[in-house]
C-alpha cells in the first residue's frame, strides 16, 4: 500500500456498498459536498462516504471521526480491508457493521381504509415544522385536490422551483386519486431534472412519490393494485434528464430503497405510531439538504393519495382543514 495518513475507520456500510468493496473495485471521486463524497466505479457503480450524522442508505459508507479531505477525480481502489482514496486516505472497513434496507412487514400495517385518516393526522403536524422549502410549498394545494377542490394556480410557490412545476404536480395528484398510472409517469417525466444541486427538487419529489407507491404496493398487495407497467421504461428514459447521482437515488426510491429517515417516516404512518414520533421523524427528514427533505415528504404525501379512494366509502373531505385554510 502506498504511503498514507493513519487509516480512518468505517463505522457502518450499507448492504449495496459492501457488495461493491472487492479487490476489483476501482474508480474516481465524482463529487464532494459538505459531509459527503460520492464515488463512481469504472462500471458506473455509485456509492458514497458520509459523516456520522448523515442518514444511512444501502449505498452509504459512514465514517467515524474526522471526515477525510477528498478531491474530485481522485482515484480509489480496494486494498485488503481498506478503501484507499488518492495517496493519503485509507479507510479501514474490516470491523464495520452492515446496514440493510428496512423491510416493512405487511402484518404490521394498519388497514388500508384507515390510511386517509392517518394522512390527515400527519398533515396536522406540519404547522409545527419549519417553513416549507422546495416542493413543500405546494402541499396545501395538493391537499385541496384531495378534497375535490382544485386551484388553477398555487397560493404560494417556493422561489427555488419554476412555476410550471405546479401543473405537473396538480395532474399527478389527480392521477393518484384516479389510479391513472400512465398519467402519473407522463407528468413525472416533466419534473425530472427540475431544480439545482446534486438531487434536483423535481427528482426528489418524484422519488418520494415512487418510494411511497412501492411501499404501499408491497404492504397492501391484496387490496391495492399499484403495478405501474411502464415504470421500467420510465426509469430507463430519464437517464438523460438528470445527473447520475440523482438518477441513482430516484431508481433506488422506485425499488423501495431510501435513506433510513424516509423509511422510518413512511413506516410510522403505516403502523399508526404516535404523532409525537411522527413529528420527531419528520423534523429530522426536513433538515436533510436545502429542500431535499421537504421535496421527499411532498412526494410521499402525494403518493398517499393512492389510498384515498379505495371504494367510495373512504372520505377525505376533511383533510387538513386548518392547514389548507
Amino acid at each position: 500500500m502506498t504511503s498514507t495518513e493513519p487509516p480512518g475507520r468505517i463505522e457502518t456500510i450499507g448492504e449495496a456498498a459492501r457488495k461493491l468493496l472487492t479487490p476489483q473495485l476501482r474508480g474516481t471521486v465524482l463529487a464532494v459536498v459538505s459531509h459527503a463524497a460520492y464515488l463512481l466505479g469504472e462500471q458506473d457503480e455509485l456509492f458514497w462516504l458520509a459523516a456520522e450524522n448523515v442518514p444511512l442508505h444501502r449505498r452509504c459508507i459512514r465514517v467515524s471521526g474526522l471526515f477525510p479531505r477528498l478531491t474530485v477525480d481522485a482515484p480509489f481502489n480496494v486494498n485488503a480491508h481498506h478503501l484507499v482514496i488518492g495517496s493519503k486516505t485509507a479507510l479501514d472497513f474490516n470491523q464495520a457493521s452492515i446496514w440493510g434496507t428496512p423491510r416493512f412487514s405487511p402484518d404490521c400495517a394498519l388497514p388500508v381504509a384507515d390510511l386517509p385518516e392517518r394522512l390527515r393526522a400527519v398533515i396536522s403536524i406540519l404547522d409545527e415544522l419549519p417553513t416549507p422549502a422546495g416542493f413543500g410549498s405546494l402541499i396545501p394545494d395538493i391537499l385541496l385536490i384531495a378534497q375535490d377542490r382544485s386551484a388553477p394556480h398555487p397560493r404560494q410557490i417556493s422561489a427555488s422551483i419554476p412555476a410550471h412545476a405546479w401543473p405537473a404536480v396538480r395532474e399527478i395528484a389527480r392521477a393518484c386519486l384516479a389510479h391513472d398510472f400512465p398519467k402519473i409517469l407522463e407528468q413525472a417525466s416533466s419534473l425530472v431534472g427540475l431544480g439545482e444541486g446534486l438531487t434536483p427538487s423535481g427528482d426528489d419529489f418524484v422519488g418520494g412519490l415512487l418510494f411511497c407507491k412501492r411501499i404501499l404496493q408491497n404492504s397492501y398487495a391484496d387490496v391495492l393494485n399499484l403495478e405501474f407497467p411502464d415504470l421500467p421504461d420510465f426509469i430507463e428514459n430519464i437517464t438523460a434528464s438528470t445527473n447520475i447521482i440523482s438518477y441513482t437515488f430516484l431508481k433506488d426510491h422506485a425499488e423501495g430503497c431510501a435513506i433510513d429517515t424516509l423509511h422510518q417516516f413512511v413506516n410510522a404512518i403505516l403502523t399508526g405510531q404516535l404523532l409525537d414520533d411522527l413529528r420527531q421523524i419528520a423534523s429530522e427528514l426536513l433538515h436533510i439538504g436545502h429542500s431535499t427533505g421537504w421535496d421527499l415528504l411532498t412526494g410521499v404525501l402525494t403518493g398517499m393519495l393512492l389510498t384515498c379512494r379505495i371504494g367510495k366509502s373512504v372520505t377525505i373531505h376533511h383533510f387538513a382543514q386548518d392547514y389548507t385554510g
